[in-house]
C-alpha cells in the first residue's frame, strides 16, 4: 500500500498540470509541483489548510468570487468543470486565468474519501486566442473596406462570409447567403460553367488563379463581366481550409474599352481613307509619329520615311529656324496655316499645298496635328482664271480704243 501510494505521489507530481488533492472535508492533503508554483504554496504550507485557502478563484469579469468545483464534487460526487472566464489569485496576489475540473476520490467500497482538483494556467492559449480574434478582426476590417466584392468559402464550397460590397452589387442578404453552397446561391445564378472549372482547379491543386474572366446574366443586376481571383488559405494545423474569392466587375470598364477601339477604328479610317495628307507629332520632341496613307501619294515618300523625322528635315519647312518660329507660333496661338506653301517631291515636282496644324492634348500628352491639302490643281485654275482676265481686260482695252478711233474718224472724216 505504501509503495502504491508513492508510485501515486511521483506520478502526480510529474504530469505537466496542477493537481490538488482534498480528504472529505475539504482540507487539502497534496499539492504537485505545478500547484505549488500556480497558488505560491508550498506542501508544508497548505497541508490541511481549507481548499478555499489557498485555492482563490474569481470571475474575470464580475471579479465575484467563484464555487469551487471541488466543494460541489464532495457535495455531489459528480466531475465538476470550471466555469469560463475564471481567475486564480495566488499567495502574492498574481492572476492567471485557468480552467480545471473537479472529481471525486472513491475507496475500494465506493465511497467518496476526498476530492482531485486538476487545473491548468491558461494564459499563453488566452492570449494566442486573443491574437486569433485581432488577427481575424484585422482581417475582417480589410475584407469589409475591400471596394470589390469579396467571400470566403470553406473546403465543401459554402460561403462562410462576405463583405458588404459583395452583398450591395448582387442585392443579397448575408442571411440568404452565408453557409450557403456557392452554386445555389441566388436561385442557382451562381452555378456558372466557367466559375465550377476555376474552384474545381484551385481546389485540385492549390494553385491561385488570377484575372480569370466570366460573363454572366444575373436575374437580378443584369449581364457582368467578372474578373476572378481565387486562392486557398490553410492553416498551419489544417484545420482550417478556406478559399477566399475576389471578384472584379469590369462590365462598365469592357464597355468603354470597346467604345474607345470603335472610336479608334473608326478615327483610323478616317485617317487612312481621307483626301488630305495627315502627319501626327509629337510636341516635345517635334518628330513625326505617324503618316496617313495619302501622304505618299502627295510627296512620294513612304509612311517609314515620315516617322521619327522632322517637318524640316522632309522639306515641310526650309530649316530648322524656320521650325522652331513655326513651333513657337503653333504653341503660342495653338493653330498656324499657310495659304500656299510650294513643296517639292521625291522625285522633284513642284506641288502647292494648304499647310494647317492644330495643337492639342492626347491622354495629357500634347500633340501636334499637320493636315496638307493639295491645291496645285486650284492654284493653276486661279492662275489660268487670272489670266484669262487679265486677257479679257486687254480685249475690252482695245476694244475701247478702236471704238474710240472710229468714233473720232466719223467725226472728223477726210477731205
Amino acid at each position: 500500500m505504501h509503495e502504491q501510494r508513492e508510485w501515486l505521489r511521483v506520478t502526480l507530481s510529474c504530469i505537466g498540470d496542477a493537481v490538488i488533492t482534498t480528504d472529505t472535508k475539504g482540507c487539502i492533503t497534496f499539492l504537485n509541483p505545478v500547484a505549488q508554483f500556480l497558488t505560491g504554496w508550498t506542501q508544508e504550507g497548505a497541508a490541511g489548510l481549507p481548499l478555499e485557502s489557498v485555492f482563490k478563484i474569481v470571475n474575470e469579469e464580475s471579479r465575484r468570487t467563484v464555487e469551487n468545483p471541488a466543494t460541489r464534487a464532495l457535495r455531489e460526487g459528480v466531475v465538476v468543470g470550471l466555469a469560463h472566464h475564471t481567475l486564480l489569485i495566488s499567495k502574492d496576489g498574481t492572476e492567471r486565468p485557468i480552467d480545471d475540473s473537479a472529481a471525486p476520490i472513491r475507496n475500494a467500497s465506493g465511497e467518496v474519501a476526498g476530492v482531485v482538483l486538476v487545473f491548468r494556467d491558461i494564459t499563453e492559449r488566452r492570449r494566442a486566442e486573443q491574437l486569433i480574434q485581432d488577427t481575424l478582426s484585422y482581417a475582417e476590417n480589410i475584407i469589409a473596406t475591400l471596394r470589390e466584392p469579396f467571400i470566403v468559402l470553406d473546403n465543401n464550397l459554402r460561403i462562410k462570409t462576405a463583405n458588404r460590397c459583395f452583398y450591395e452589387t448582387f442585392r443579397v442578404s448575408p442571411e440568404e447567403t452565408e453557409n450557403q453552397f456557392i452554386y445555389d446561391l441566388g436561385n442557382r445564378q451562381w452555378n456558372i460553367p466557367k466559375l465550377r472549372a476555376l474552384l474545381e482547379e484551385v481546389l485540385s491543386d492549390n494553385h491561385p488563379v488570377h484575372d480569370f474572366e466570366v460573363e454572366h446574366t444575373f436575374q437580378t443586376i443584369g449581364r457582368k463581366i467578372m474578373l476572378l481571383n481565387a486562392c486557398r488559405f490553410v492553416s498551419v494545423d489544417i484545420r482550417l481550409n478556406l478559399m477566399l474569392l475576389a471578384i472584379e466587375d469590369v462590365t462598365e470598364r469592357k464597355q468603354v474599352e470597346a467604345a474607345v477601339e470603335d472610336s479608334e477604328l473608326r478615327y483610323r479610317r478616317l485617317f487612312e481613307t481621307t483626301h488630305d495628307a495627315i502627319l501626327i507629332l509629337d510636341a516635345g520632341t517635334k518628330k513625326i509619329l505617324d503618316a496617313n496613307p495619302f501622304i505618299e501619294d502627295l510627296l512620294g515618300y513612304s509612311q517609314a520615311e515620315f516617322v521619327g523625322k522632322e517637318l524640316w528635315q522632309l522639306g515641310l519647312l526650309r530649316d530648322v529656324e524656320e521650325s522652331k518660329a513655326a513651333f513657337r507660333e503653333l504653341q503660342e496661338q495653338g493653330y498656324i496655316r499657310y495659304e500656299n506653301l510650294p513643296l517639292e517631291t521625291k522625285d522633284g515636282r513642284k506641288v502647292e499645298v494648304e499647310f494647317v496644324s492644330n495643337l492639342y492634348q492626347v491622354e495629357h500628352t500634347p500633340i501636334i496635328q499637320c493636315n496638307i491639302r493639295d491645291i496645285t490643281e486650284r492654284s493653276r485654275l486661279e492662275r489660268q482664271t487670272h489670266e484669262q482676265a487679265e486677257a479679257l481686260a486687254e480685249l475690252h482695252q482695245r476694244k475701247d480704243e478702236f471704238l474710240a478711233m472710229l468714233s473720232h474718224e466719223l467725226r472728223n472724216p477726210l477731205s
